[in-house]
C-alpha cells in the first residue's frame, strides 16, 4: 500500500492497494498515519480476492445483521463512506464472478485486494464527531465540534 497526499485544503488522500493488501485495515492505518479525524471516501475502485461484508438483514429491534464472506474474482464497484472520531466506516458494492452476485454491505476487517484497488479520502477541516449506540441501542452521530479538544 502507498497513499498521496495533496498540498493545501482540504487535504485529499489517494491511497493506493496492491496485491494481498487488507482494504479496510490499510484505510485506517493511513487516517491514524495522517492523523485524520473527520473524512468522506469519494471514490474506491479495485479488485478483490476476498469480500467480508455485513448487510442489515431484519427491521426490528435489536437488528439483525448478516455477516458474509466472499471469495475469488470480485470487481470493486463502489467504495464510500465516512471517517468520524478517526473510524472507518465504509460500504462497498462489489460482484463476485463465481456467484454471479452483485452485493452491498458494510465494509468488515479481512477484506482483501487481488490485483489494485484505488480510494479516495478527502478530510473536512474543523469538524469532529463520533458514532455511538444510544440507550434504545440504535445507533447515533454526536457532534463533537463544538465540545473542546479531550472530550
Amino acid at each position: 500500500m502507498n497513499y498521496f497526499v495533496s498540498d493545501g485544503a482540504p487535504r485529499i488522500i489517494l491511497v493506493i492497494f496492491e496485491r494481498d493488501d487488507f482494504l479496510l485495515e490499510g484505510l485506517q492505518d493511513v487516517v491514524h498515519k495522517e492523523g485524520i479525524e473527520t473524512a468522506t471516501i469519494v471514490s474506491g475502485i479495485g479488485s478483490l480476492q476476498r469480500a467480508n461484508i455485513h448487510t442489515f438483514a431484519r427491521f426490528g429491534f435489536p437488528p439483525e445483521e448478516k455477516y458474509q464472506t466472499f471469495e475469488g474474482a470480485i470487481e470493486m464497484g463502489t467504495l464510500q463512506g465516512n471517517i468520524l472520531g478517526s473510524e472507518v466506516h465504509a460500504h462497498v458494492t462489489f460482484y463476485h464472478w463465481d456467484s454471479r452476485a452483485s452485493m452491498v454491505g458494510h465494509l468488515d476487517p479481512g477484506s482483501q485486494v487481488a490485483y489494485m484497488a484505488e480510494v479516495t479520502l478527502v478530510e473536512i477541516a474543523g469538524v469532529r464527531g463520533e458514532r455511538f449506540r444510544d440507550a434504545a441501542g440504535d445507533y447515533r452521530v454526536r457532534d463533537l465540534t463544538r465540545l473542546p479538544v479531550g472530550r
